[in-house]
C-alpha cells in the first residue's frame, strides 16, 4: 500500500547523492528533509535516523570542502546525472511492464523487454539488477523449453518483482556501508596505567556511551526495519502465489463446467437430429431448446441464433407433414368409397346372377339339380383341403367339378363361366403342386 511513496523517498535520496557530487549541498538537503517527512509520516525511524545523520554529514561537508568547480564543470556534471537517472527510470519502467507480462503469461513479449532492461542496466553498471534480470531471463526460457517437451514440473515461472528486490538491496547496501564504518575518535596517545584500565569507561565517558548505547539502537531498528520489509516482499509474493494458484483453480473449474456444458448440449443435439430425421418433430424441438438453454448458459451466442432457425425450419417440416398425413387421409376415404362402390357393384352383379341360377335351378330337372348340389359341396371341400396343402386332393375334386359341370347340357343352364373359372383354377393349382 505504502510502496509508492517509500519508492518516492528513496528517488529522493538518491537525487541528494547527485547533488552532493555536484557539489550543491543546499539542495541536497532539501532533497533529504522531503524523504525524513516521508518516512516519518509512515513510521519509519530508522531511516528517519538515517536520513538525519546524512543531513549532518552534508552539512558538515559543506563547512569543510568549499565548492571549487566551475559552472560549466558542474553543468556538465549534472547533465551526466540526468541521463543515469533517466535511464535508471527507464530501466526500472521496463521492468515493471515485464513483470506484469509474465504475470499475464505473456513470456515472449516479457523476454524482449527484460533484455531492454538488462542493456540499459548493463551499460549503467548495476550489478545486481543485471543479475536478477539474468535469473528471470533463465527461468522463463527454461519454463517455455519444459513445456514444449510436455514435461512441465510446475504450473508458473517464479516471478520476481526485480524493482522491489533493487530497492531493498540498495537499503541493505547503505546500512551495511554505515555499519562498517564507525566513527573514528581522535584521543592524544598516552601511557595507560593499570590503574586508568581498571576504571569504568561509562564514568568516564558517559556522553559517548550512551550516543554508542543510541546508535546501537538505531542499527538495531534499522536491522529489524529491512527484515519488515522483506518479509513484507515475501508476503507479497506469496500473496501472488497464491492469487494465481486460485486464478488457475477458478480457470479449470470453468473449463469443467463448460466441458459437462458442452457435452449436454452435444447429447441433446444428437437425439434432436435422431428425432428430426424419424420425423419426431416435438421431441426435436424440445431437444434443440433445452440445448439452446446450456448454450446461453455458455455464453455462445452464435450457437444460439444457428439453433433458433432450426427451430423454424423444424415447425415448417412438421407443418408440411401435417398436410401430407391429412392428404393421404383424404386420399384413402375416396379410395375407400370408391372400393366399396365397386365392392357394392359386384355383390349386386353376384346376387343378381345367383338369384339368375336360383330360378333356372327351380325349373331345372331333379336330376340336374342334383348334380349342381354334389358340385357345390365338392368345392366347399375342396376349398378346405387347399388350406391343407393337400394338393392331389383338392385337383382331383376340381376335375370331378369339371366334368359335372361339362355333363350338364348348355340348353338347360349357361355354365360356360364356372367352366372357365373351374379349368382356371385347375391350372393355378397344377402350378403349385
Amino acid at each position: 500500500m505504502h510502496d509508492p511513496l517509500i519508492k518516492e523517498a528513496e528517488k529522493l535520496e538518491e537525487r541528494s547523492k547527485s547533488q552532493i557530487r555536484l557539489k550543491n549541498y543546499d539542495s541536497a538537503i532539501s532533497l533529504l528533509l522531503e524523504a525524513k517527512e516521508l518516512y516519518t509520516k509512515f513510521g519509519l525511524i530508522g531511516q528517519v535516523g538515517i536520513v538525519i545523520r546524512e543531513i549532518v554529514r552534508i552539512k558538515n561537508l559543506k563547512r569543510s570542502n568549499p565548492t571549487t568547480t566551475t559552472t560549466l564543470e558542474v553543468l556538465e556534471e549534472k547533465e551526466d546525472l540526468e541521463i543515469i537517472e533517466s535511464s535508471e527510470k527507464k530501466g526500472y519502467d521496463i521492468l515493471d511492464k515485464a513483470r506484469e507480462l509474465t504475470l499475464e503469461e505473456k513470456y515472449k513479449e516479457a523476454l524482449k523487454l527484460f533484455d531492454q532492461a538488462y542493456t540499459i542496466f548493463n551499460k549503467l553498471n548495476y550489478d545486481f539488477e543485471r543479475k536478477q534480470i539474468l535469473q528471470q531471463i533463465n527461468e522463463i526460457k527454461e519454463y517455455l523449453r519444459w513445456k514444449q517437451t510436455g514435461k512441465v514440473l510446475k504450473s508458473k515461472v517464479n516471478i520476481k518483482d526485480i524493482v522491489a528486490l533493487a530497492s531493498a538491496e540498495r537499503r541493505r547496501m547503505k546500512l551495511q556501508k554505515q555499519i562498517k564504518s564507525p566513527k573514528i575518535i581522535d584521543t592524544e596517545k598516552s601511557p595507560i596505567s593499570p590503574q586508568v584500565k581498571t576504571e569504568s569507561m561509562e564514568s568516564k565517558y558517559p556522553k559517548l556511551f550512551q550516543q554508542r548505547i543510541k546508535e546501537q539502537e538505531k542499527e538495531q531498528e534499522e536491522k529489524q526495519f529491512q527484515g519488515n520489509i522483506l518479509k513484507e516482499h515475501d508476503s507479497i509474493r506469496k500473496q501472488q502465489t497464491e492469487e494465481r494458484r486460485e486464478r488457475v483453480r477458478l480457470l479449470q473449474e470453468k473449463k469443467k463446467r463448460e466441458e459437462t456444458l458442452l457435452k449436454e448440449a452435444e447429447d441433446l443435439l444428437a437425439d434432436g437430429n435422431r428425432a428430426l430425421v424419424s420425423k419426431d418433430y416435438d421431441n426435436a424441438t424440445s431437444s434443440y431448446q433445452q440445448a439452446i438453454k446450456i448454450f446461453n448458459q455458455m455464453g455462445w451466442l452464435d450457437q444460439t441464433r444457428t439453433l433458433q432457425k432450426e427451430l423454424k425450419n423444424i415447425e415448417l417440416y412438421k407443418k408440411e407433414e401435417q398436410r401430407k398425413i391429412e392428404q393421404k387421409i383424404l386420399i384413402k376415404k375416396n379410395d375407400d368409397r370408391e372400393f366399396q362402390k365397386r365392392v357394392d357393384s359386384i355383390t349386386s352383379e353376384k346376387q343378381r346372377y345367383e338369384e339368375k341360377i336360383l330360378q333356372q335351378q327351380v325349373v331345372l330337372p331333379p336330376m340336374i339339380r342334383n348334380k349342381l348340389e354334389k358340385v357345390k359341396l365338392a368345392k366347399s371341400k375342396a376349398e378346405k383341403e387347399e388350406e391343407m396343402g393337400k394338393f392331389d386332393r383338392v385337383i382331383s375334386r376340381f376335375q370331378f367339378i369339371l366334368e359335372e359341370y361339362k355333363s350338364i347340357p348348355n340348353d338347360l343352364i349357361d355354365l360356360s363361366s364356372e367352366i372357365s373359372a373351374t379349368e382356371q383354377k385347375l391350372m393355378e393349382l397344377k402350378e403349385k403342386k
